[in-house]
């Protein structure tokens, strides 16, 4: 009998066998150490599997508490225990062998070191008490191919594109699923200043950018994603101390070639990236009379950390 994180108000050993024993109106003789059953939770709810050594079950309830899974597992053991024991029930003894001693009633047979195998479900609605719905076998969590909605934030550093680094902040909204996700986010570029001669030019940036990201290995839990778009933006440049001082704006485009790695199980992750920036246009500014302040390398860089909050739709 075990409980993972977020089930500690599941019922523990004693409480179970209590359960069955009151849903079968006798006390359990011994047969209830067949079973395992463990409680789990996670993003969908709460889980129980029923196991033995030929196979397991397992149920699962979406709601905020444990109760209902409770009546569930309770009911479940108790048409196990009691199909194994129509099952082990012995043919009646002839006369040689009325001097064997009787087995309890309902006590299942088990053959010494042998575990009682899982017999076929009885009869009924697939739902046990409380709506929680049964598996035959250990099938794969529904978190794993279920479309999930995030929202994330983070720090990030741009290189190469206003000046060889330049903090900024990121935010995106996406939606996605096992392999897939799609994102629509804002870069805010932390204002720059940089000298320049007699004078210095005052940078901004603020952009928006959209991507796609395909899962290239890994599970929900951590996977390595390569990722594609288009960041777009606005570049505003003020002058200051010369004998001119014009302000200069411009359009910024960009496509990302990024390599990801994120945490998307949920309901908290994070996603660390690293793209290169291929410009559709260079952006270089220059002042009449000194010359170019900053120019912009062929390819430049994004780092990215963000932390990530995840639904399941």
């Amino acid at each position: 009998m075990t409980r993972g994180d977020g089930a500690e108000g599941c019922p523990d050993a004693a409480r179970l066998i209590e359960r069955v024993e009151q849903l079968r109106g006798r006390p359990e003789t011994g047969a209830s150490g067949a079973y395992h059953v463990g409680f789990t939770r996670g993003a969908d709810g709460f889980r129980a599997s029923i196991r033995s050594g030929g196979g397991a079950r397992v149920l699962r309830d979406r709601g905020p508490s444990c109760a209902a899974l409770e009546q569930a597992t309770a009911v479940t053991l108790v048409l196990l225990l009691d199909s194994d024991a129509r099952v082990s029930s012995p043919p009646e003894p002839d006369a040689g062998a009325r001097d064997e001693p009787s087995r309890a009633p309902g006590a299942p047979a088990l053959s010494p070191g042998a575990p009682a195998q899982v017999p076929p479900a009885p009869p009924g609605p697939t739902g046990g008490a409380g709506g929680a719905q049964e598996d035959e076998s250990e099938a794969p969590s529904p978190e794993r191919g279920a479309t999930r909605l995030t929202l994330a934030a983070g720090a990030a550093g741009l290189f190469g594109v206003v000046r060889p680094f330049a903090p900024a902040l990121s935010a995106e909204l996406g939606v996605g699923g096992a392999r897939f996700r799609a994102t629509l986010g804002a870069l805010w570029l932390v204002p720059q200043t940089l000298e320049h001669g007699p004078g210095e030019l005052r940078e901004a940036l603020l952009g928006g950018a959209v991507r796609t990201c395909f899962a290239a290995a890994g599970s929900e839990a951590l996977r390595f994603e390569v990722c594609s778009g288009l960041h777009a933006g606005r570049l505003k440049v003020v002058a200051s101390g010369y004998t001119r001082n014009d302000v200069a704006e411009t359009a910024w485009l960009a496509v990302p070639l990024e390599l990801s790695l994120a945490s998307l199980a949920g309901p908290l992750g994070f996603d660390v990236g690293a793209a290169a920036l291929v410009p559709l246009r260079r952006n270089d500014f220059s002042v009449d009379g000194v010359g170019v302040a900053y120019r912009s390398p062929p390819v430049g860089a994004l780092v990215s950390l963000r932390g990530i909050g995840v639904w399941l739709l």
